[in-house]
C-alpha cells in the first residue's frame, strides 16, 4: 500500500541548483493548467510541460517533485479565482451560498478536468481552505453547530458537482461519437414512439411530448439550486434557528423566523 504524502504546501521546496530565471513553481503550474484546460489532464506530463516551457524536463523536478503534487497545485491554482475580484461576503445566508454555487459551477466549466481531479479528497492547498472557511462562514450565526454548518455547505457543493457532471458527460459523449444531441434525438425517435406507444410508461411518454427539448443550462441550474437552498431554509425554520435574515423560500418569507 502507498504511503499518505504530507501536502506539498507542508514541505519546504527548493529552486535546486544554477538558475532558471525563467522558472518557477507558478510558471510550470500555469503551462499545466494550461494544457488540462485545451486537452485534459491526460495530457499533462512533465515532458510536455517542459516543451512547452523551453526546458529540460529533469529541470522541473525542482519545482514539483511528482504528478500527483502537481494535480494539488494546479487545483489549487484555479480555486484562488485565478485573479478575479471575488465579491465582498453577502449577510444574507442563501445569497451567499448562492453566490458560492454559480461561481464554483463557472469555474468547473472553465477547467473541466478539476471535478476528476478533486472530487473525493481535495487538495488543502491556501485556496481550497479559503473557499472552505467561507462557505462555513454564510452558515456562521444561524445557530448551527459545526457539523450542520458543513453538512448545509456541502450539500449545495454535491448539488452544483452533480449538475456540472451531467453537462459535462453530454459534452464528451459528442466528443467521443461525434453525434449531436439532435442528431441522436432523431436516431431513437422511431424506438422511443413505439415503446410509449404501447402504454406501458405514460409518465414518461408525458415528459417525452411535453418537456422542453432544449432547456436554458443556466435556467434549470438555477431552479435546482433554488430548491436546495429552500431545502436548507425550511429545515432551519422547523428547528427553530435565529437567523441573520428572515429565512425565505421561492421568495417568501416563512413564519417564525428571527432576524438579528
Amino acid at each position: 500500500m502507498a504511503e499518505a504524502r504530507t501536502p506539498v504546501w507542508a514541505r519546504t521546496r527548493s529552486a535546486g541548483r544554477g538558475p532558471q530565471p525563467s522558472l518557477s513553481v507558478e510558471a510550470v503550474v500555469d503551462a499545466a493548467v494550461a494544457i488540462a484546460d485545451a486537452e485534459g489532464v491526460e495530457a499533462v506530463s512533465m515532458r510536455r510541460i517542459a516543451a512547452e516551457l523551453g526546458v529540460g524536463t529533469m529541470s522541473l523536478y525542482r519545482y514539483v517533485e511528482t504528478k500527483d503534487d502537481l494535480l494539488d497545485l494546479m487545483t489549487d491554482q484555479v480555486m484562488g479565482g485565478e485573479g478575479e475580484e471575488r465579491p465582498a461576503p453577502h449577510p444574507d445566508w442563501r445569497a451567499e451560498l448562492r453566490g458560492i454555487a454559480v461561481r464554483y459551477r463557472a469555474l468547473l466549466l472553465r477547467h473541466q478536468w478539476v471535478l476528476g481531479v478533486s472530487g473525493s479528497r481535495p487538495p488543502l492547498g491556501p485556496n481550497v481552505l479559503d473557499n472552505t472557511e467561507r462557505m462555513l462562514g454564510a452558515m456562521d450565526g444561524l445557530g448551527l453547530d459545526i457539523e450542520e454548518m458543513a453538512r448545509f455547505g456541502w450539500t449545495v457543493m454535491a448539488y452544483v458537482r452533480g449538475y456540472v457532471m451531467s453537462e459535462l458527460a453530454e459534452a464528451e459523449t459528442i466528443r467521443r461519437t461525434g453525434v449531436s444531441e439532435d442528431d441522436y434525438r432523431s436516431a431513437v425517435g422511431p424506438y422511443l414512439k413505439r415503446v410509449m406507444a404501447e402504454g406501458r410508461h405514460p409518465l414518461l411518454a408525458r415528459y417525452v411530448r411535453d418537456a422542453d427539448d432544449h432547456p436554458d443550462p443556466d435556467v434549470v441550474f438555477g431552479r435546482g439550486l433554488d430548491q436546495v437552498l429552500d431545502g436548507i431554509a425550511v429545515t432551519l425554520q422547523r428547528a427553530g434557528h435565529v437567523t441573520r435574515n428572515a429565512v425565505s423560500v421561492a421568495g417568501d418569507t416563512v413564519s417564525g423566523t428571527t432576524t438579528s
